[in-house]
């Protein structure tokens, strides 16, 4: 069973007094393999969404888009479920629905951020922001939306002031700072550092949960470095193998001009007691779902008998 209030899951994770892994994806079965391998919560990426959907990440994707995808994840979980959610997809009216539409879609909270539009990818070159007002106003249009809606529901504030044009440490402390200050949102997410003394020195200077990542960062230090310096949460881009090592197997057959090395894959993969196969394992429902549905609501005549093709429903 899902948990009854994500909102209230997700919070308790991001205020525990030690660092929590969180697994960071892209699809359902991403947050299927965490909850399996027993994560507390899933984090859905933005970038890696748009990129497994084929699309950039420069806010090509609308919002409607964007919670149709984090509703079919969070489905598919008993975990609750944190979502990138952009800039909020426009004005403070349209990021007060943007809240609405993921608290209706079961997720347990979101970040925003203080990106100019058209927003870019964290920590890529090119990257404006909006002024303090306009942040504190998006910010607050979500924290109201969230009291109206589900107090539990997790506002996190996200600042790229570190990578932004003209901006820096300091920046990113600055609008963390004032919008700790100006609005209440439950944490802030520093995006983009390159070094954990950078780091070590937001955390200290913010008060309540926060935590920043980059990608020199992750999986750099301990979890009880990261709790000592404060870090709420540490994600886990577990995802990454998915696009690489597919990408690899996939040159082999072409250098091949065979179908071997996929064979050879399946046959490692079979070989492997903690391969997950075909993924069949974690599905929704599952197979044996299906059959004792059958059994219950189908004419005994009409039952399907599965035969020797049981095991290739678990393949394909």
């Amino acid at each position: 069973m899902a948990v009854t209030s994500p909102g209230k899951a997700l919070r308790a994770i991001f205020e525990s007094t030690e660092t929590a892994l969180m697994p960071f994806g892209a699809l359902p079965l991403h947050a299927q393999m965490a909850q399996h391998a027993g994560f507390d919560a899933f984090q859905l990426s933005g970038g890696m969404s748009a990129w497994w959907l084929g699309v950039s990440d420069t806010g090509w994707l609308t919002m409607t888009e964007v919670v149709e995808h984090a509703k079919r994840t969070a489905r598919a979980v008993d975990i609750p479920i944190y979502c990138d959610a952009d800039t909020g997809f426009g004005a403070p009216i349209n990021v007060q629905r943007t809240v609405a539409e993921f608290i209706d879609a079961g997720v347990g909270g979101i970040h925003i951020e203080d990106q100019r539009e058209p927003k870019k990818s964290g920590g890529v070159a090119g990257i404006e922001l909006v002024s303090d007002a306009e942040a504190i106003g998006r910010l607050n249009a979500a924290v109201d939306a969230r009291d109206k809606l589900d107090k539990d529901f997790v506002i996190v504030a996200r600042t790229d002031g570190y990578g932004a044009a003209g901006g820096g440490l300091d920046e990113a402390i600055r609008r963390a700072l004032l919008y700790k200050a100006e609005t209440d949102a439950d944490i802030i997410f520093y995006e983009g550092f390159h070094t954990w003394e950078q780091a070590e020195l937001a955390l200290k200077e913010t008060p309540g949960p926060a935590y920043a990542i980059g990608v020199p960062l992750i999986g750099r230090r301990t979890v009880a470095e990261m709790t000592a310096i404060g870090q709420a949460i540490m994600p886990v881009a577990f995802g990454l193998p998915g696009v690489n090592e597919v990408w690899r197997l996939l040159m082999r057959v072409k250098e091949a001009g065979e179908a071997a090395p996929i064979a050879e894959y399946i046959d490692r993969m079979n070989a492997d007691p903690d391969a997950i196969g075909w993924g069949a394992k974690f599905a929704r429902p599952s197979p044996d779902e299906v059959r004792e549905t059958e059994e219950k609501y189908l004419p005994q005549s009409a039952h399907r008998d599965y035969g020797n093709n049981a095991h290739v429903e678990e393949h394909y």
